[in-house]
């Protein structure tokens, strides 16, 4: 699927407001499991973008990611933090390191979205796991190369913030990243179609005390600490891949309609068209992985308000690739 828009314009006149890049992209563990060449047209495209990333030269990257239960779990669940202090785990799909969080940016962040309304977390001591460090791996290379503004979105456990509070907190986050002067990149993480429900379950579905406990407290105490817990789900990724590889699996909860679906709505312009989407829908139509483009909207609505006016380009989907979910990149600039 190709869909050609007018990219964002650049406002190099436009002082106050600075310059944007966007780039939405998977940060499915597969993704560094796996060698290239299992997928090389993604690759192609996704390189496209970090070398657009990289001639843009960014002062400061905003980047929307979830966690895994990696670094944040049920014993406290927020909807919304703004990291103000950042260390990446070493976890599947992820790379360890310390994100290069300007404090002074952070800290009005914070209060700047406070004062208009948004009732945030702040974290400094906050761990991020693959939903962050996968995309600045490879934006980036090394994860403190740039400045980051590390925003983490609740889509894991329910319930889970509305499509709409998304789109208004990512609006919010780009009109404070006009008032900086700074040529701003905004990076959003996840999606689109797949299913996660087995591996990160809800409270009232884990498949046992064990694991119930580790998903509240985080391996601080009980049976399965968090070495473990990220050392199995590597076990099991590397079978996924294993057996996506060979062919002998097929994953059945892509769901390519759907998909397009919200890319089209995500490229129509006006994103409230998301505000009347509801959490339980996109899980039936797209399992609980689908969640994830709570991180697209939030971060196509930043770089929107940021510069007025700016269109996107989806510059690739397939639901067929080895990676289990539907694949999609889209930019702006």
């Amino acid at each position: 699927m190709k869909v050609k828009e007018n990219a964002m314009a650049n406002q190099d006149n436009n002082v106050q407001s600075g310059r944007g890049y966007l780039a939405c992209v998977p940060h499915v563990p597969l993704v560094a499991v796996q060698g290239r060449d299992a997928n090389r047209d993604f690759w192609t495209v996704y390189d496209d973008r970090v070398r657009e990333f990289k001639e843009f030269d960014p002062e400061l990257v905003i980047v929307f990611g979830g966690d895994h239960y990696d670094g944040i779990h049920l014993k406290l669940m927020p909807q919304f933090v703004v990291g103000q202090i950042a260390t990446a785990l070493n976890d599947c799909g992820g790379y360890p390191g310390r994100l290069d969080i300007p404090r002074d940016v952070a800290a009005a962040a914070a209060t700047y979205l406070v004062e208009h309304d948004f009732d945030v977390a702040t974290s400094f001591a906050m761990e991020v796991d693959h939903g962050f460090s996968n995309v600045l791996h490879h934006f980036l290379g090394e994860l403190d190369a740039k400045p980051v503004l590390p925003i983490h979105i609740n889509t894991i456990a329910d319930p889970r913030p509305t499509f709409r509070r998304c789109r208004q907190i990512g609006e919010e986050i780009g009109r404070f990243a006009r008032t900086l002067n700074k040529r701003v990149a905004f990076l959003g993480s996840g999606g689109l179609s797949h299913q996660t429900d087995f591996i990160f379950p809800q409270y009232d579905t884990a498949p046992n005390e064990v694991v119930r406990d580790y998903i509240v407290h985080g391996g601080s105490h009980g049976a399965l600490s968090r070495d473990k817990w990220m050392a199995d789900v590597g076990t099991g990724m590397d079978k996924l891949s294993g057996d996506l590889l060979s062919g002998s699996f097929h994953a059945p909860w892509i769901n390519e309609d759907w998909d397009k679906k919200f890319l089209d709505a995500l490229t129509s312009g006006d994103l409230k068209v998301f505000d009347s989407w509801t959490d339980a829908d996109v899980l039936k139509a797209a399992g609980y992985g689908g969640g994830e483009i709570r991180q697209w909207i939030a971060a196509v609505s930043a770089a929107q308000a940021f510069c007025d006016g700016s269109r996107l380009t989806v510059d690739y989907y397939s639901p067929d690739t080895t990676l289990a979910v539907g694949v999609g990149i889209v930019h702006a600039r």
